[in-house]
């Protein structure tokens, strides 16, 4: 059963915050992702809406979206087996589920079961080649398979267990024991199904949290399921439970751990909270604004972790993050209009390389960043090392660079250039149109003039009536930006057409430009 979240209309307003070693990688992709699945620190596979698949060998440096095993459906629930083999669950009216064996070039169809829903296919711990897949209630059963052959082919012979009216699974919902002849699958009537390898289960109930929208285990014995609004904990694999709350909003839609500690993570809407006391306490660890977490894995030796969302986002956290590059300088030089950036390292330990970002410098797009190239680092080294690039046939203007230097893991670091970047003059009096327009309440105005001089800019209703004054002063050649807020007008403004007016004076010359402006309340 696909998971379905009700606080869709309130990520929005949430303020994201962010922690030193959590960091956000691009998927590639604006829809939603259901499931991921991390073979290790660097092999990472997820997949969702849209028939959609997404592979990462390099920690999630770069993800790539494969060929899709079927466009038609969405992808509910994957398990990774290694950089180029993995299996993955979807479901329309009916139940799917695919195995590639080269990177997801290609994918075959290994599963299909009129009427079903895919919730989980995932390895069964210490018996390599060994799966499971399973799903929601068919013909008044629960969906439930073995695959001897890594998936290949599915067996259901011996695993027989009755299912009550309206019962339901969840995907991602699933945690298999070390070695695996039990495992526990979530539900969405108050309890876990804890199945065993001999086709036998045992019902734990879940009073007070209905739906069991995630569930992990430290070992054998200790496990944590997560719901609507709470977190339960067991120490005897789940016969009796202790409510260890949960702070935040929305649904726990993913827990992970780390085996034989009292450390746990759980998702709940766009945050990530952790406890290292088996959640006696929990501290909130990460926020990201728009997000809203569905699922997340935690790769074998547990070094990295990655959490996917409604957006296509994905987050990744390492526990070991040193910085691996000590900078010593970065500087820019004009020619033309080419900038040659230089730095240097004074030593580098597992330095991938550098991305170049460029943004234009006090204007509206300020802070939006553009990957401009890219540089390789020089690995581990203790010696120092320089670097140049070179950004061709820029417009004239005033820029701002930054580098993120990245490791082999996918951590990363910015390093900002100092100064601005100017590349020649304007050659004329320009006035760029407000961005963005329509506006409410606040506005930004760029604007160029090509001579030093005594400059103004107003702003004038219909009636030519002067409500503002957002510059008056002198000033160099150069490109500016301004901002202008309605709100800051005394009797404010009401919605409708407004002029900007530039001037000016420059010697005996005068120069004057103008545009319109949508206030829309």
């Amino acid at each position: 059963m696909k998971k379905f979240f009700t606080f869709l209309f309130c990520i929005f307003c949430i303020t994201g915050s962010t922690f030193a070693q959590w960091s956000e990688q691009s998927s590639g992709a604006t829809t939603i992702i259901f499931s991921v699945s991390a073979v290790n620190d660097n092999v990472v596979w997820a997949c969702g809406e849209g028939g959609k698949v997404f592979r990462t060998v390099n920690s999630g440096i770069t993800w790539t979206i494969t060929a899709s095993p079927n466009s038609s459906l969405d992808f509910h629930c994957i398990q990774g087996i290694d950089a180029m083999t993995a299996l993955v669950g979807g479901s329309d009216a009916d139940g799917y589920a695919y195995k590639t064996i080269d990177g997801g070039a290609t994918w075959v169809n290994t599963f299909y079961q009129p009427g079903g829903f895919i919730d989980n296919i995932k390895q069964f711990n210490g018996f390599p080649g060994i799966y499971g897949l399973q799903g929601d209630p068919v013909g008044g059963r629960w969906t439930q398979f073995v695959s001897m052959d890594y998936g290949s082919t599915w067996d259901s012979t011996g695993f027989y267990k009755p299912s009550l009216t309206g019962e339901g699974g969840w995907n991602n919902s699933f945690f298999a024991a070390t070695p695996s002849l039990f495992s526990w699958y979530g539900t969405n009537n108050s309890k876990l199904i804890q199945a065993f390898s001999d086709g036998s289960s045992i019902d734990r109930a879940t009073t007070g949290l209905p739906n069991s929208y995630s569930v992990w285990g430290n070992d054998n014995n200790r496990i944590m399921t997560g719901g609507d609004s709470k977190v339960l904990y067991s120490t005897d694999q789940g016969a009796s439970w202790t409510d260890v709350g949960a702070p935040g909003s929305g649904e726990i839609g993913g827990i992970v751990g780390g085996r034989g500690t009292s450390k746990w993570y759980y998702t709940r809407g766009n945050s990530i909270y952790y406890t290292t006391d088996d959640g006696a306490t929990w501290s909130l660890v990460y926020t990201f604004a728009g997000h809203y977490y569905l699922h997340m894995s935690i790769s074998p030796n547990g070094g990295c972790m990655w959490a996917v969302s409604l957006d296509g986002g994905i987050s990744r956290y390492c526990f070991d993050m040193p910085l691996p590059v000590e900078m010593s300088s970065f500087s820019s030089n004009v020619v033309n209009n080419n900038v040659i950036l230089k730095w240097s390292t004074v030593n580098e330990s597992n330095n991938y390389g550098f991305e170049i970002e460029r943004s234009l410098a006090k204007g509206w797009l300020e802070n939006e960043w553009t990957k401009v190239g890219f540089v390789n680092g020089s690995g581990t080294t203790n010696n120092s090392s320089s670097y140049s690039f070179t950004d061709k046939n820029l417009t004239a203007g005033k820029y701002n660079y930054r580098l993120k230097q990245i490791d082999f893991n996918g951590n990363y670091n910015y390093h900002n250039l100092s100064n601005d970047v100017i590349v020649g003059l304007p050659e004329k009096i320009s006035l760029a149109q407000n961005y963005p327009n329509p506006f409410n309440p606040s506005t930004n105005i760029n604007f160029e003039i090509p001579h030093d001089g005594k400059v103004t800019l107003k702003i004038y209703d219909m009636m030519g009536k002067e409500v503002a004054t957002l510059v008056n002063e002198n000033k160099s050649a150069g490109f500016y930006s301004v901002n202008f807020n309605s709100s800051s007008v005394s009797g404010g403004l009401s919605s409708g057409v407004y002029v900007y007016r530039l001037s000016l004076e420059s010697g005996s010359q005068n120069f004057t430009a103008e545009k319109k402006m949508l206030l829309v309340k």
